[in-house]
């Protein structure tokens, strides 16, 4: 079977041996129960879709040499048919997931783009109607207002900027601009980005950071990693001290993002990275699902690896891998998706 997912052709095997009937079959009581089915020859059959290899059929006989050529093309017919019938069911499927995940991620962008601009038009029209009457507002109310309106302002840049980030993604290309620089430096910068975000959900941060661990590496776009990492920690672990661990191992620098919050349910924890993918339910917890795919793909550009590990109910480490030099791009850089 290997032979047949690797080279893409048939294989006859007039005889089978029982080390052969060994070699095809999961385990001991998979090749007992083909023996006890007295299997004497067999035929393997590539299953091909769309140029690649994706199974193999298998055929067996109780009779040696029971195969002649006319079997051999019927099987190889068979086997195309059978490899185009799974490829269809699966890109079905694929379809179907993509448009679930695109509505609600419209569903959801709608919400999240409508809340600021509806407090933007609240604050607007108080605005407005306090100028239509000649009224003078006091230095507190006006320094709310003003307040508010920055920070829906803020918000709306903040999902404006993740859309285009997700654009440039999909195109495969995301511009890096690496310089020599601390990667505590980075996050101690993050963390101050986000203080009032911190604050609000009562969440300390602590950084531990033995040595100076010093890369190649684009500083805004790693303060993007962070900046989300420290946010999805603050939203899932709300009011529960967040752990920032910086280490070099060899020529990789490493960090790490604890929280102690709800965790990810396991039968998620593979999609977290994934666009528009949400681990919770939007009803309860804001957000386009979209930073940690940017996330993963910033980290995937710069030649590093993100991680998860995490237990319901006990909360969930972001672990960041990154080389501590990243070639400098003469154009744009590519990303994996």
């Amino acid at each position: 079977m290997w032979n047949v997912l690797q080279t893409g052709k048939a294989i006859e095997a007039p005889i089978l041996t029982d080390e052969q009937i060994r070699a095809n079959c999961a385990d001991d009581q998979h090749a007992e129960f083909a023996r006890r089915l007295g299997a004497r020859s067999g035929m393997f059959v590539p299953l091909c879709a769309r140029d690649a290899v994706i199974g193999v059929l298998s055929l067996v006989s109780t009779t040696p040499n029971r195969f002649s050529r006319a079997d051999v093309e019927l099987a190889i017919d068979l086997g195309r048919r059978i490899a185009l019938a799974i490829d269809n069911a699966r890109l079905l499927d694929e379809t179907r997931r993509a448009l679930h995940l695109r509505d609600e991620f419209l569903r959801i962008a709608s919400h999240e783009l409508r809340t600021p601009l509806a407090s933007l038009r609240l604050s607007a029209q108080g605005l407005l109607r306090a100028t239509e009457r000649n009224r003078t507002l006091s230095p507190e109310i006006l320094d709310r207002t003003l307040t508010r309106v920055l920070g829906n302002t803020s918000r709306l840049e903040q999902l404006t900027s993740e859309l285009l980030d997700v654009t440039r993604i999909e195109q495969g290309r995301l511009h890096l601009n690496p310089i020599e620089i601390a990667l505590d430096a980075i996050v101690r910068e993050a963390v101050d980005h986000i203080e009032a975000e911190l604050t609000a959900a009562g969440s300390s941060v602590s950084i531990e950071c033995a040595a100076l661990v010093v890369g190649r590496w684009d500083s805004s776009r790693l303060d993007q990693v962070v900046t989300n990492l420290l946010t999805n920690a603050a939203k899932f672990g709300a009011g529960k001290p967040i752990e920032i661990r910086i280490e070099r191992l060899g020529d990789t620098a490493r960090l790490t993002v604890t929280d102690h919050g709800i965790g990810i349910d396991p039968a998620r924890r593979p999609y977290v990275f994934d666009r528009f993918e949400r681990a919770v339910p939007s009803s309860r917890y804001g957000g386009l699902g979209l930073g940690l795919y940017i996330a993963r793909s910033i980290v995937v550009a710069h030649g590093g690896t993100i991680s998860v590990d995490s237990e319901l109910g006990a909360g969930s480490t972001f672990t960041v891998t990154l080389p501590c030099s990243t070639p400098e791009p003469s154009a744009e850089q590519p990303v994996a998706n």
